[in-house]
């Protein structure tokens, strides 16, 4: 399984974090594509270091990078996972299982499950936690589904499914996307537990005054169908449980 597997993860100034990161996900995979957008702190430099293989790509966004990783990744399973530390790399083998078994075409980790550090102390927190909750919900009733968390960037997914199925966005929205979109052209989507940590060192690049707009926007245009999947059909990934929430 492992030598079937790439993880990502995109970066911008991590220096403080990346090669713990790199480090930590090393024993399960076949190797650490860092997808670099052109970072002024050495960040690129210490992930080679570390072990990484490194891609400067300086279009801007999140949603770009991992757009562009899809095109480059020739393995069967891809696992995202951000730079800044606030995720358990232990917890890959949990999130590519189902995928590899081909119970799931993507697997999401969720923080309600498995315990977030992020999304709780203070009103940006709360606003944070009680936005995702209701696109969550959104997209719960508009694809019949019954995900925890839509929005976690450590995931690990089917990477020829991810690569063809017509995936737009730019910047953070693309995490939501990834889930509409799989959803809609047929392909199941799982959440396991995973605890998220506060962000060990760096800055966020999330501004949620800036992005929460187009959060809502996003969501509220796949619910009304005014956009598609490029895949509409259901293959080998589907499964016949019926639970979305894997323990």
């Amino acid at each position: 399984m492992k030598r079937d597997v790439w993880v990502v993860t995109p970066t911008l100034n991590e220096a403080a974090t990346i090669q713990a990161v790199v480090r930590s996900v090393r024993p399960f995979c076949d190797k650490v594509l860092v997808i670099d957008g052109d970072s002024d702190d050495g960040t690129a430099q210490l992930a080679h270091e570390a072990g990484a293989r490194v891609e400067i790509f300086k279009t801007a966004g999140k949603g770009s990078a991992l757009r562009h990783a899809l095109k480059i990744v020739p393995t069967r399973v891809t696992v995202f996972i951000d730079a800044d530390g606030s995720h358990d790399g232990r917890d890959i083998p949990r999130l590519v299982g189902p995928v590899w078994r081909r119970r799931a075409a993507m697997v999401v980790a969720s923080r309600w499950t498995g315990g977030s550090d992020e999304l709780h102390g203070d009103m940006n927190k709360w606003v944070r936690r009680s936005g995702s909750k209701l696109l969550t919900m959104l997209i719960n009733i508009r694809f019949r589904s019954r995900l925890s968390d839509i929005q976690n960037g450590f995931r690990a997914l089917d990477t020829r499914i991810g690569r063809d199925i017509g995936l737009n966005a730019a910047d953070f929205t693309i995490e939501q996307e990834m889930v509409m979109k799989f959803r809609a052209g047929g392909f199941r989507v799982v959440n396991v537990p995973s605890h998220e940590y506060a962000r060990q060192g760096g800055e966020a690049k999330l501004n949620l005054g800036r992005v929460w707009f187009r959060f809502g926007v996003v969501v509220l245009r796949h619910v009304f169908g005014l956009e598609r999947a490029r895949i509409h059909r259901k293959t080998d990934v589907s499964s016949t449980r019926s639970s979305e929430n894997v323990p």
